[in-house]
């Protein structure tokens, strides 16, 4: 006997003196329905069968350990399966401890045991028979899904997902395992309820992805409705993540000719509706966080373009879009050193010097976002050689590849680049404050320049960005 749906239950089944199976545990849950009953030996059973599924087993699929049958009632539990029958066969199903019974219990989840003359088929005959109706209306639901596919826009997946998840009365939402970035977003109709379930399953198309399902409890998608979900959304959603990649490839090459003076065509449509009159930064970070930055960056559509520097990974942001990097930064533990703003992309080497030397000395912050501080001066307007005779005409004597010479370098560059802060210079080069104060001496004596008059710290600034451009 079914319910006035015509759904079949479990409670059904023992019910049926003919099929001659007896409960052993979980009886609170007899009102569970039953769409189809599956023989399964294999292990981990849960990962072949669906919700509202009935499995059947001679026991080979049971574990020996107790631990390990309470774990095995869970899986098949969360896996939303209708119940479980096993055969009373000794010869191949092992003891049912006492602990996976309690399980079974507290879970509410039926199992059954059946006579050793039960022929599984004819219980699988019995559950086919009882649900035809709610066979054919799977199959219709089944048609309509490939009617929404194959009528479906390719550029409007969201309403794809939309009209899926209407027609099968769950939530539906898909994740870029890389990033965690949320693809598509549809959710359960009606709105969620405070006990929904999620179930998580993974898309396997030429782009992997998660697809993540709601549910209402006791209304779990068919496993048989679900495959087919699965098929039609690895190809929706392989079209966005293969256009994200596409966008991902065009950026990196559009940094690359930046950074080699020359301005793409691709630049308008990554930058679009922005231009560089309006103003932009470039924030250096460090590469080992470059793939998770970059397909966030294209997942989201975002007016950006990231790519390679010399050092590090860069970011070119239009400045109306700088709030989106920045959260990026505050929310995914991300460290940016960011440039001053510049209006032309003729300056975008400029100003990845500068968001790289801003990203050197943002360790000494706790900030996830720090920006450069300071008037930007160029020594590159006209040539190399006018930067090689700045250096030249400064540093003299510690240009020379001495010892003594590089340390007095290094310790003005240091000085220079932390503002002249004592602290943070010494602490950087591993030196007392008075060794500090000898070496600046030093340096006073050999460039005949002070460190502390304006007109010669200007000077010396100037050099030695000369020589940070000449290296680089």
């Amino acid at each position: 006997m079914t319910d006035s749906q015509g759904i079949l239950t479990v409670d059904d089944i023992l019910s049926t003196v003919s099929l001659d199976v007896s409960l052993l545990a979980g009886r609170d849950g007899l009102a569970r329905e039953v769409l189809w009953a599956h023989s399964c030996e294999l292990p981990d059973p849960a990962r072949w069968l669906g919700p509202h599924e009935l499995l059947m087993t001679v026991g080979l699929c049971v574990p020996l350990d107790a631990d390990e049958q309470v774990a095995f009632i869970r899986s098949l539990d969360d896996g939303g399966l209708a119940g479980l029958i096993v055969g009373d066969h000794e010869e191949t199903a092992p003891p049912l401890t006492d602990a996976m019974l309690a399980e079974a219990d507290e879970r509410g989840f039926p199992v059954l045991l059946a006579a050793p003359h039960t022929p599984y088929a004819v219980v699988a005959r019995h559950v086919a028979a009882a649900n035809t109706s709610s066979q054919t209306l799977m199959v219709l639901k089944l048609s309509k899904l490939y009617h929404l596919a194959a009528n479906a826009d390719d550029d409007d997946v969201d309403r794809l997902a939309g009209d899926l998840a209407t027609l099968l009365g769950v939530g539906i939402r898909i994740e870029e395992p890389t990033t965690g970035v949320t693809v598509i977003d549809a959710g359960i109709p009606g709105g969620g309820r405070e006990n929904d379930a999620a179930r998580s399953y993974p898309l396997r198309g030429a782009h992997p992805a998660s697809l993540i399902i709601t549910e209402h409890p006791r209304e779990e998608l068919d496993s048989f409705l679900l495959v087919h979900l699965m098929k039609v959304l690895e190809v929706a959603v392989g079209r966005i993540l293969h256009a994200a990649e596409r966008r991902r490839e065009s950026s990196e090459q559009a940094m690359r000719s930046l950074l080699s003076g020359v301005t793409p065509r691709s630049l308008d449509i990554l930058l679009a509706p922005h231009h560089a009159s309006d103003g932009y930064q470039v924030a250096a970070f460090s590469s080992a966080e470059a793939d998770r930055v970059a397909r966030t960056a294209a997942l989201r559509g975002l007016p950006v373009v990231v790519g390679a520097g010399s050092t590090g990974h860069l970011v070119l942001v239009p400045i109306e879009a700088v709030p989106e990097i920045r959260a990026l930064a505050e929310t995914g533990d991300v460290r940016f050193g960011v440039s001053s703003t510049f209006t032309s992309y003729a300056d975008v080497r400029v100003a990845a010097d500068e968001a790289a030397k801003t990203l050197a000395g943002a360790h000494l912050s706790d900030r996830s976002w720090v920006e450069f501080e300071g008037a930007r001066i160029s020594v590159l307007t006209r040539s190399r050689r006018e930067a090689e005779e700045i250096v030249a005409g400064v540093l003299g004597g510690l240009l020379e590849e001495s010892a003594s010479a590089t340390n007095l370098r290094e310790t003005l560059f240091a000085y220079l680049r932390h503002d002249r802060s004592w602290q943070v210079t010494a602490h950087e080069l591993g030196i007392h404050r008075q060794t500090l104060s000898y070496r600046l001496k030093r340096i006073e004596e050999v460039t005949g320049l002070s460190t502390s008059k304006s007109a010669d710290l200007s000077a010396l600034w100037v050099a030695y960005q000369a020589w940070e451009s000449l290296r680089g």
